[in-house]
This record gives structure tokens, C-alpha cells and sequence, in this order.
């Protein structure tokens, strides 16, 4: 088997909080929302044995006590499976961050009790399929085949999964000023966390998106959205929910004090 291979960070101590971490990144995404920082690993192929990703955990092993599968998007790779596998018999955590378009494979790994943590994007609030077609680049690209109906639906589908097993959950929307984070939106998203999940301890993390290093060149003449105006919007979050962080360049995670 082989596997789309992006890169390892060997130590992470930032892809896992509180975890010290080896993190794999796998290349492909079936989505191209403009403001993605990792827009290298979108498409492509660099294909590797499935032995040499097995080895790049192993010699991590001794440093760290978990693996987080990144990308790209790492659902979409069969070679996940094993993977995970190698990991769990090397006594390692597992952590998933995904968008959520692939439910059947965050199902296969919930069932066979190859994930830990799931940390999934919530790039817009799902049920306005409209702006998440915007958000995720339906419009603009047309390696996006799946229309935003079928995204969100997908998306919901994968939040359920992650609510339904006893796991620790981090939901995160990524904010791009005049793009997506207004106050009526992260309002829209808060609101349908808190209505359609049911697991209270869940965090959700608004992410200081960087405009400078987006996929699509006209954002990246935007200003940044300063700590202060992602803690007001943070606030905003907290009416709905109990544990809401943000994340930011200048200063790292925070977390929303108050109570809901």
C-alpha cells in the first residue's frame, strides 16, 4: 500500500494541546476553500510505501504519546487505516483533524477504536449550505465535486458520529476578515453546536486565519483579524457553550472565561 505523503513534524506540541505529538501530513484534499494555509498539500502525488510513514512514528515514539493525522484532508487516504493500527500497537494516541467530508471513514475508525480525538472544521454554519459552498471554494474551483448540499450533509453526518462515542471532540472555524467570521456568523455557528451536539465538554476554537498565506490571491491582501476582535467573537460563542478558545499568532490559545 502506499500512501500520499506530505511531511512529518517529528515533535508537535501545538497540534494537540497538551499532547506532545508526531504529526503526519497526507497530500489531496477533495476541497479547496480559498483561504487554506496548507494549500501545498491540496493536490499532487508523492508517493510513499507505507513502511517509510511506519517509521517516521517509530522513531518519534521515544518523544511522544500520541500521532495526529493532518493534511490535506487524511480521511480520504485508505492507508489511515493501517496506519492508525501501527500507532495503536506502538501504545500512541491517535488524533484526527478532518473537514468532515469523508463520514464512513471517521465511522470505520470510531468502530475499530482507532481514533482518540477527533478536531473537526467547522467552516460555516451547516445549515447554510450557500456559504459553505463559498467557504470550501465550490464556486471558484472545479476539483470540488461535491455540491455544498452534499458537503454539509456530509459534515453533519461526521459531527454526529464524533458526538455519538465517548472521545474528546475540537471543533474549529478558521476566520478571514470579510471573508467568514462575522458575529452574525459565528452566532449561526455557536447556536448550531449548541442545539445539535450533545456533548457538553466539547471545545470549540475560533482560529486566527493568516490571509497572507491563502490558495486564493485576492485574500491575501486582508488585514488579519487582531486578538481583540477574535476574543469579542469568542465571547459571542460562549453564550452558547462551555468551553470556546481562541487561537492566535500573538497569543497562542486562550480560553473564553464566563459561563454560558
Amino acid at each position: 500500500m502506499k500512501v500520499n505523503y506530505a511531511g512529518t513534524v517529528p515533535l508537535s506540541t501545538v497540534d494537540w494541546r497538551g499532547r506532545a505529538a508526531v504529526t503526519i501530513f497526507f497530500r489531496g484534499c477533495p476541497l479547496r476553500c480559498p483561504y487554506c494555509q496548507n494549500h501545498p498539500y491540496l493536490q499532487g502525488l508523492n508517493l510513499v510505501k507505507l513502511e517509510f510513514v511506519k517509521e517516521q512514528i517509530k522513531e518519534s515514539k521515544p518523544f511522544v504519546s500520541a500521532v495526529v493525522f493532518s493534511g490535506g484532508e487524511p480521511l480520504m487516504q485508505k492507508a489511515i487505516i493501517p496506519l492508525a493500527e501501527f500507532a495503536k500497537e506502538m501504545g500512541l494516541s491517535i488524533g484526527v483533524h478532518t473537514n468532515g467530508y469523508y463520514p464512513e471513514t471517521a465511522s470505520e475508525m470510531v468502530k475499530r477504536k482507532l481514533v482518540d480525538k477527533f478536531f473537526i472544521d467547522i467552516k460555516a454554519p451547516p445549515d447554510d449550505p450557500e456559504l459553505y459552498g463559498k467557504i470550501t471554494g465550490f464556486e471558484e474551483y472545479e476539483s470540488v465535486k461535491k455540491k455544498p448540499e452534499q458537503v454539509t450533509a456530509s459534515v453533519i453526518k461526521t459531527l454526529g458520529i464524533a458526538d455519538s462515542c465517548d472521545l474528546e471532540l475540537e471543533l474549529r472555524t478558521t476566520l478571514i476578515r470579510d471573508f467568514i467570521g462575522s458575529k452574525e456568523e459565528i452566532t449561526s455557528i455557536a447556536a448550531w453546536i449548541s442545539k445539535h451536539m450533545k456533548n457538553e465538554e466539547l471545545t470549540y476554537v475560533l482560529q486566527q486565519g493568516i490571509p497572507e498565506h491563502s490558495l486564493q490571491k485576492n485574500l491575501r491582501e486582508l488585514r488579519v483579524l487582531e486578538r481583540e476582535e477574535l476574543y469579542e467573537l469568542g465571547k459571542i460563542a460562549k453564550k452558547f457553550l462551555k468551553n470556546v478558545r481562541i487561537r492566535t499568532k500573538e497569543s497562542g490559545e486562550e480560553i473564553i472565561s464566563g459561563s454560558v
